[in-house]
């Protein structure tokens, strides 16, 4: 599965781990998944035929882009996760089905901030997230 792998002899899920990424702010271990995680969903990692190309995503990430210019805006926000089903369920491939699983469950927990401000800040550390993410998915071969 390209959601985890293996970190100081622990297995690390990205899947369980977004959300307290993104609650608590990006540290080491993020940095590593996303290195990891960008490089399983690209060809070298799945092939050709199962990778995540980055048309698939290309507009959900320029709306992540857009808002951080903007600024936050929660109703921008809640679009985001049909968008992503649509982009990415309609090649089906085993990347856009992993990306989804781990950016799905990054972004409920932006929505899960108690208030403005703390969604706010959340999103900014779901937009890097995402961003380290596509920039060594891209790195390795993600076209």
């Amino acid at each position: 599965m390209a959601t985890s792998f293996n970190f100081n002899n622990q297995q690390v899920d990205g899947i369980q781990k977004a959300p307290l990424w993104i609650k608590n702010g990006l540290d080491k271990e993020a940095i590593l998944f996303a290195e990891y995680f960008g490089k399983e969903l690209s060809p070298e990692g799945l092939g050709n035929k199962e990778a995540l190309t980055t048309s698939q995503i290309r507009n959900v990430y320029g709306e992540v882009q857009r808002m951080k210019m903007k600024g936050f805006n929660k109703s921008e926000l809640l679009l985001l996760k049909p968008r992503l089903a649509y982009l990415t369920e309609r090649k089906g491939t085993i990347g856009s089905k992993d990306f989804r699983k781990v950016i799905e469950k990054a972004l409920d927990e932006v929505l899960n901030g108690k208030d403005e401000k703390e969604m706010e800040l959340r999103f900014q550390n779901f937009a890097n997230f995402f961003e380290a993410i596509l920039a060594y998915h891209r790195s390795f071969g993600g076209k």
